[in-house]
Formats: structure tokens, C-alpha cells, sequence
């Protein structure tokens, strides 16, 4: 498939043809675990947009934009981005498009490089109109402050406006399978009450797997089992949930390497033997 796109681009007439094709090798590449080089390939593109972010990112850097873009983000609601005009620009709407998948990418490639290029999605949001990729900017504003930044109030303030954002929108559901890493299992479970984020993960599991968004649903179940263990639900319970977890997390040949010390801790706590039936696993 790789060849069929490098052929496909080679014979693009505009920049524009070009632009799904990139988009297809960018998945390609990180399907492959070729996180690296779908980072540079979204970089290249985004370039050829006219966005163009330093080789070399440190703490000195993210701590400057995040602190550049403080005056932004003060006054902003969702009163206020909702009164915003839809982003219509096409170059623009290419641009969100490839911030967001530079993102996702560079989670596990780059990941200091996440406040930037969140940063600049609401920076094009605020300048030139709102699109569902504004939503991701939003909540990965507000991830990065929390990483990098000891407010962790202002960065769950600026998470709280995506979130509301994300609920009102058509595309909920692939945006809640876009962001539960970022958002419920990371900023809004330090800030809110551990009950109230279990309780949303089971419907998270069921909007990532709508849209096949396996390891997404894989994490919100495995994060169910977890967070039901630190509450303590009953542990029969959790032992049984860990299972389902562990098995699916096989047959998708997705990796959880906590997951088996969780379900044995939790048959340990519970008096109860078993579990010899998924060791294999």
C-alpha cells in the first residue's frame, strides 16, 4: 500500500491532490509503529501549509508558549468559542487536520512537541473560526499545561470548555475515542472524584468501538477495571472484568503489561484462587 501512495503522490497535479494521500501514508506509517517518520511526514506536510515548528523542542520552549498564550486563553468559554464563526478556509481546515494527527503521533514519538502544536490549533481556532479539530487543540491545551505546568486549575478549566464542546458536537463519539487518553484517563481524573470518571468509561468503551477504535476501548475497559479496584467494588467483580479485558486485549493482539498484575492483586485481595485459565494469555 505504501508504494501505491508514493505512487499516487508522485503524479499529484497540486499540492491539494496530495493532501489525502499524506493523510493515508501518515495512518500507514503509524499502523506500522513508524511513529517517527509519520511525525516527520505530518511536518513536512504541514510546511508545505505554512506551519512550521523547531527541530528541537525543551522545557524552555513549551514553558514559553504556554506562557505566551496565557492571554488567550484568560477569557475563553464556551459561551465565547460557541459565538465563534465555522472555520471555512480550506488551507486552515488542512491544517487542523494535520495538527491533529501530528498529535496523536507524536504521543508516542515526540511527545514534547504536544503543547506546541495544541497550542497553535487554538491559536487558529481563535483567529480564524472553529472546527471539531478545535475541540482536540482545547483539550490538548489544557494536557499540556497539566504536564508541564503546576496549574493544574487553569489547564482543567481550558479541558472542562472542550469537553463541553465535545458533547455538543455531531462527532462526539470519534471525538471521545480521540481524547479519553488525554482527557478522562489522565487531567480529569486527578481533578474530579475517582467515581464519577469510572462511571463515564463504559460508555467510552462502547464510542471507540463504534468506530473501531480498538485500543482506545481497550484502555477505557482496562481503566474501568482499575479505577473499580482503587473503589473498591466487589472484587469478584473486578477479577471477571479483568478477564474480558485480557482476552480482548489478545484477540486484538494489544498489549497490557500491568494488566495481569492488576487481576492477580485483585483474586489475592479477594481470597480467591483461579485465573489459571487465562495465564496463557
Amino acid at each position: 500500500m505504501s508504494t501505491c501512495l508514493d505512487e499516487i503522490l508522485s503524479h499529484a497535479k497540486t499540492f491539494d491532490d496530495s493532501l489525502n494521500a499524506s493523510a493515508m501514508l501518515a495512518k500507514l506509517l503509524a499502523s506500522s509503529s513508524k511513529h517517527d517518520e509519520a511525525v516527520v511526514n505530518c511536518l513536512a506536510i504541514l510546511s508545505n501549509l505554512g506551519e512550521d515548528f523547531p527541530q528541537q523542542v525543551d522545557l524552555t520552549i513549551i514553558l514559553n508558549k504556554l506562557s505566551a498564550i496565557q492571554p488567550l486563553l484568560r477569557d475563553l468559554t464556551v459561551e465565547r468559542v460557541k459565538i465563534l464563526p465555522p472555520m471555512t478556509d480550506t488551507t486552515k481546515l488542512n491544517t487542523m487536520k494535520f495538527l491533529n494527527m501530528l498529535c496523536t503521533y507524536c504521543d508516542m514519538a515526540a511527545p514534547m512537541m504536544i503543547p506546541l502544536v495544541s497550542c497553535r490549533m487554538v491559536e487558529l481556532t481563535l483567529h480564524h473560526g472553529f472546527c471539531d479539530d478545535s475541540i482536540v487543540g482545547l483539550i490538548l491545551t489544557g494536557y499540556g499545561m497539566f504536564l508541564f505546568t503546576h496549574n493544574v486549575h487553569e489547564a482543567y478549566r481550558i479541558g472542562k470548555v472542550g469537553e463541553y464542546l465535545r458533547e455538543e458536537s455531531p462527532n462526539k463519539h470519534r471525538l471521545k475515542s480521540r481524547l479519553v487518553a488525554e482527557w478522562e484517563s489522565s487531567l480529569k481524573m486527578v481533578v474530579e472524584p475517582a467515581q464519577a470518571v469510572s462511571s463515564t468509561f463504559p460508555s467510552l468503551y462502547e464510542s471507540a468501538m463504534m468506530l473501531g477504535d480498538v485500543e482506545s476501548a481497550i484502555r477505557c475497559r482496562y481503566l474501568y477495571c482499575v479505577t473499580s479496584l482503587y473503589l473498591g467494588i466487589e472484587l469478584t467483580s473486578v477479577s471477571k472484568d479483568l478477564v474480558l479485558c485480557i482476552q480482548q486485549s489478545a484477540k486484538y493482539q494489544h498489549v497490557l503489561h500491568s494488566a495481569m498484575a492488576v487481576f492477580r492483586a485483585s483474586i489475592h485481595l479477594s481470597g480467591e484462587g483461579g485465573g489459571d485459565e487465562i495465564m496463557s494469555y
